[in-house]
């Protein structure tokens, strides 16, 4: 599924015109939609298929992704360290991944009191920066964006935001504040994601 994924992710991420290290953001609506799991897999599908990639826990409120990789927590410096000091330079945050070489980490680092004030800082701009210009691909798990502003401050400096939904758990009616975030231009490039199909939903015909 996540070969799938990245495969259909390529065709959006080559048509964006530029040369440089391409940023995806990986984003949903509410809380439990998978977002920071398809971030993990995406990237380590994408390093998989020869791309340095690096994973950003963007989601700096209520950060997951130090869940899935060994000997970190939510108190691993990370994201918030480097807003915060204008001494540290990437390459002092990152961790490897343990089971992939390819695959570099920036963990969401402790909780601050203004994730908002934060992320609209200048040292946010120099983060992407300098993640662009050490990674062939950087992917960031995001906050959802219904919730707070996190995402839509940090969307402009993305290519793609992959927007996670779930079958069986999205209402409906939150899609309408995909479509005019969208078309009010708050997120760029956006490609939608539907999480936990179930098997049976698949046949022939219009399931």
């Amino acid at each position: 599924s996540f070969r799938i994924l990245r495969t259909n992710l390529q065709y959006k991420l080559n048509a964006v015109n530029h040369d440089h290290t391409k940023v995806v953001l990986v984003t949903s609506t509410v809380k439990g939609e998978g977002k920071t799991i398809v971030a993990v897999n995406l990237a380590n599908t994408f390093s998989y298929s020869g791309k340095n990639v690096l994973l950003i826990g963007g989601d700096i409120r209520n950060p997951q992704l130090h869940k899935y990789f060994d000997k970190v927590s939510k108190r691993t410096r990370g994201v918030t360290d480097f807003l915060t000091d204008d001494h540290l330079k990437l390459k002092d945050l990152i961790i490897t991944s343990s089971t992939n070489n390819s695959l570099d980490i920036l963990l969401s680092g402790p909780i601050p009191p203004n994730p908002a004030e934060l992320w609209m800082q200048d040292r946010t701009k120099t983060l992407f920066e300098e993640a662009k210009d050490l990674y062939d691909l950087v992917i960031v798990d995001s906050a959802p964006t219904i919730l707070v502003t996190d995402t839509l401050l940090i969307n402009k400096y993305a290519d793609v935001t992959a927007y996670v939904t779930r079958a069986d758990y999205t209402d409906m009616s939150l899609l309408e504040f995909v479509s005019d975030a969208v078309k009010d231009g708050k997120l760029k490039n956006v490609a939608v994601i539907v999480n936990n199909v179930k098997l049976a939903n698949f046949g022939y015909g219009n399931k």
